[in-house]
């Protein structure tokens, strides 16, 4: 049992970062290098519309050009902190091999639940990115029928007079419906990896409250403390290692997310906004999708780092509820420093910046919102 994923581990293994991969560097490379052609494409398409009266395709390539500029920071992120993610994953694999059998039923719930969000987070994202796929395809089929005589591609690249022409077409529709796909797919290991760190780590600080409140049990019964305190706070400790590695690990993918989703969501929303307007049901709902697969990864973001936060609180309150107060001066001492350490609560944070919350999350939903209404008064 695992707290990762059999999906996960796939996951992290494609993407180059399971150590002990062969030929790591040689799948980074080649994978980095298609994003960046992908990215050349989409800009010059971006800069091609960027002119009055062109706002409503300008809009369309804005979104994919933007998730692909965030996933290609995110991935160097990932990559450049290579050493961080491989102790947490050993940092991990030590949990389970030294748990005991009255933890086991706690890391073994966590590991649960991390399994099935990672497969629910997979399987959504899946579908939308194949869903926004389809979508500009069909629309471009339906304006082919009407007064366009261009093939449609479904995604928004500056193509020359050739990739029209089979099998350059065919091929290249092919290519990049996979390469979206993995675009996708990248996005959701990402965001099932910060989920799967987080519950571990809550299910850490819950076997820590555990054994606080076995400490009190043995004070009632037997006017004993003699239990494991130094085990105890030598997990406390490692708990606390555990969280900054994550924090430096996702503080700038953070910090990404949230500039760059806010401009993703802005283009979106216009798009809703104007395919209501021109009647066009694929196009309202293509968008729509997409901007509520942008919400839910900012929200994950900022769920993850409320959670970490709430279980850090319950850690000081199960330290200030057990009987430290009965218990020998030098045992009471010590947990009077676990209560004093945890009040300085564990988070994720945005660049360093700000603490990822449902706080924060609404107050982006607002921003975005306000934007949104701006560019709708200009449009």
């Amino acid at each position: 049992m695992s707290t990762i994923s059999p999906l996960l581990k796939v996951g992290l293994q494609f993407l180059g970062a399971w150590p002990g991969m062969p030929f790591a560097t040689i799948n980074r490379l080649v994978y980095m290098s298609s994003i960046l052609i992908m990215q050349y494409f989409q800009y010059l398409y971006v800069f091609a519309h960027c002119k009055p009266g062109e706002l409503q395709n300008l809009m369309d390539g804005l979104p994919p050009a933007f998730d692909y500029s965030l996933t290609l920071m995110k991935l160097v992120t990932l990559w450049t902190n290579d050493r961080v993610v491989r102790e947490m994953l050993n940092h991990m694999d030590t949990d389970w091999r030294k748990c005991v059998e009255r933890d086991l039923h706690v890391m073994t719930t966590k590991a649960s639940i991390s399994h099935f969000c990672t497969n629910v987070m997979m399987s959504f994202n899946m579908f939308v990115g194949a869903l926004y796929f389809v979508g500009d395809y069909v629309i471009g089929m339906v304006h082919l029928g009407d007064n366009d005589t261009s093939r449609p591609f479904p995604m928004k690249l500056l193509y020359s007079s050739e990739a029209e022409q089979s099998p350059m077409y065919e091929l290249l529709v092919v290519f990049l419906f996979v390469h979206v796909m993995l675009n996708t797919y990248t996005i959701a290991v990402l965001n099932a990896l910060i989920v799967t760190l987080v519950l571990h780590a809550s299910g850490q600080i819950d076997i820590l409250c555990q054994q606080l409140r076995t400490i009190s049990e043995k004070v009632s019964y037997y006017r004993s403390s003699d239990h494991t305190l130094g085990m105890l706070i030598e997990r406390h400790n490692k708990v606390i290692v555990f969280s900054k590695n994550m924090d430096k690990l996702f503080s700038f993918m953070a910090l990404m997310q949230i500039f760059w989703n806010t401009l993703v969501i802005c283009a979106l929303s216009l798009l809703v906004i104007s395919s209501i307007h021109n009647d066009t049901g694929v196009g309202m709902v293509k968008a729509a999708c997409a901007c509520g697969a942008i919400m839910v990864e900012i929200f994950i973001f900022c769920f993850a780092g409320e959670y970490l936060n709430l279980k850090s609180r319950l850690l000081a309150d199960a330290a200030y509820d057990s009987l430290w107060y009965n218990m020998s001066s030098n045992v009471s001492k010590s947990i009077l420093f676990v209560i004093m350490r945890s009040q300085k609560q564990l988070s994720i944070t945005a660049g360093g910046m700000a603490n990822l919350s449902l706080e924060v999350y609404a107050s982006i939903m607002k921003t975005s919102a306000s934007y949104v209404s701006v560019l709708y008064a200009m449009y």
